[in-house]
Parts: structure tokens; sequence; C-alpha cells
């Protein structure tokens, strides 16, 4: 079995070599389990240091059109939580972490503790659940330390000094910056005030930055890389596998941009 390393191993990988980190999005079984494995070896070995997995879902009250797109095309294929453990078991032979995403109803009704044995037997590193809040994540947060998987809050740029100070204290692995308070989405231009939060929260925090939400440039994922120590693609990386046409391709064009993006981010 191949070993895989840990968020943390990889984040210290990263700042020993002078890199930052690519995390990219993939939801589970998208546009199809073979190409949605394909694509995940191809990105893998594109340059990403990270994979984070979504679990498709109707109601993803975080993600914007283009995610939703992609998690409605994996639903109507059948993909669920016992789909996607099945296809990253068939994945064991990556080296990089996998990070699951899923909102916290479906963990529910899967079991929570079933959920996360299942996932620790995966060697799953991490895990994010974007309706999560720390007041309510205690039985989760609780089984996911015990079983050495590190449990990801969102924050959000709107967050007071109490709630910021609470989510870095319960997030492990790495804190997860949301760019701006909305849905998931490709856009023109990053906030103004992003820099100086990112520095404010590495002041607060030891954990690892990552900013997600909107980042679809190389450009945009340098500014950003200026400040945090990993950037998160989602919505740009599912607009071009929508638009690929051809399987092959959308496997190929999908490990054209992770390249492209780790060659922008080691220039920087």
């Amino acid at each position: 079995m191949t070993m895989k390393l840990t968020i943390s191993q990889t984040f210290a990988q990263s700042r020993i070599k002078g890199k930052k980190a690519i995390l990219p999005f993939l939801t589970s079984g998208f546009p199809d389990r073979h190409t949605f494995k394909d694509l995940m070896r191809a990105i893998s070995q594109g340059g990403a240091d990270l994979m984070e997995v979504g679990i498709p879902f109707s109601d993803p009250l975080a993600d914007g059109p283009t995610i939703q797109k992609s998690s409605q095309r994996a639903l109507s294929l059948g993909v669920n939580i016992e789909k996607t453990f099945e296809y990253i078991d068939s994945l064991n032979d990556l080296t990089s972490p996998i990070i699951l995403m899923s909102y916290f109803n479906p963990i529910y009704h899967y079991g929570i503790e079933r959920f996360v044995k299942s996932a620790r037997h995966l060697r799953i590193g991490g895990l994010i659940v974007p309706d999560l809040i720390p007041e309510e994540g205690r039985q989760l947060e609780s089984l996911c330390r015990s079983n050495q998987i590190d449990l990801i809050y969102l924050l959000s740029p709107t967050s007071g000094d109490d709630r910021t100070d609470m989510i870095l204290d319960h997030s492990k692995g790495f804190v997860y910056l949301v760019t701006v308070a909305g849905v998931t989405g490709s856009r023109n231009k990053l906030p103004d005030h992003l820099s100086s939060w990112i520095k404010l929260i590495k002041k607060k925090s030891p954990l690892p930055a990552c900013v997600g939400f909107g980042i679809s440039t190389v450009d945009q994922a340098r500014q950003v890389a200026r400040y945090a120590d990993g950037v998160i693609v989602g919505s740009a990386l599912i607009d071009i596998i929508l638009s690929a046409g051809a399987k092959k391709r959308m496997v190929e064009e999908s490990a054209k941009f992770i390249k492209h993006l780790r060659k922008g981010l080691d220039r920087e």
C-alpha cells in the first residue's frame, strides 16, 4: 500500500521547498466514475499537493452554479458516500492527502461514527463540512480527532473577532479562508481586503492558511499565494471539465491547467 502523507506533512514539505500548496477540488464521480479517477491521477501528477473531493448533495448551499451542475450530474449517476469511498479505495496509489467535502446531512444519514471510521480506513486526511459550525460540531470533531482526520472549518471575511478565534481554535490541518461571503464560483477580481485579512489570520494562528472561492487564474493564485500557504481551485477546474467535450480532453486540459498553476506559483 502506498504511503500517504498527512496534511501537516504536506505543508511542512512545501515550506521546506519554499513552495505554496495547490488544492484542486473535484466532485466525486463527475463526469463519470472512470473519468473522475483519471482526473484525480492526472491532477495529482500535474502538481497538486492535496486533493479535495466533494460528495454530491442535492442542496449545496455554499456552491455556485458550476459546482452545483457537477453535483447534479454525479447525483444522476447515483454517486453517494458509499460510492465515493469505493472510488477513493481504488485510488490508494495516490500519495497526496485526500480531503473530503460533504454537507452535514449526508454524513448524518450515513451515520457519523460509521462515516469517520470508513474515512479512517481509507486514510482520508481531512474533512470539510461547509454548513457545520463549531458549536454543533463537537461529536464529529471528537470522532475525527480520535481517528486522525483533520476537521477543517470555513472562515468568512465577515466573521467577527470572537467567531474567528473560535474557528481557528477548532480547525485542524489548515484554515480554509473564504474570499467572499457567498457561494463558490470564478470571479474576475479578488477583494481588496484579502491580503490584510490573510496576514491577520496568520498572526492569530500557526495553522497553514489556504484560500478558496473565486480563484480562477494564475494571476489570482499568485496574488493569494504571496500571503497564504495554499490555493484552493474548484469552479475554474470544473468549468474546464464541463467545456472540454471528449473525456480524454477533460483529463488533458485539467492536468494542463494544474501544471500551469504550479509553474505560475513556483515563479512567485
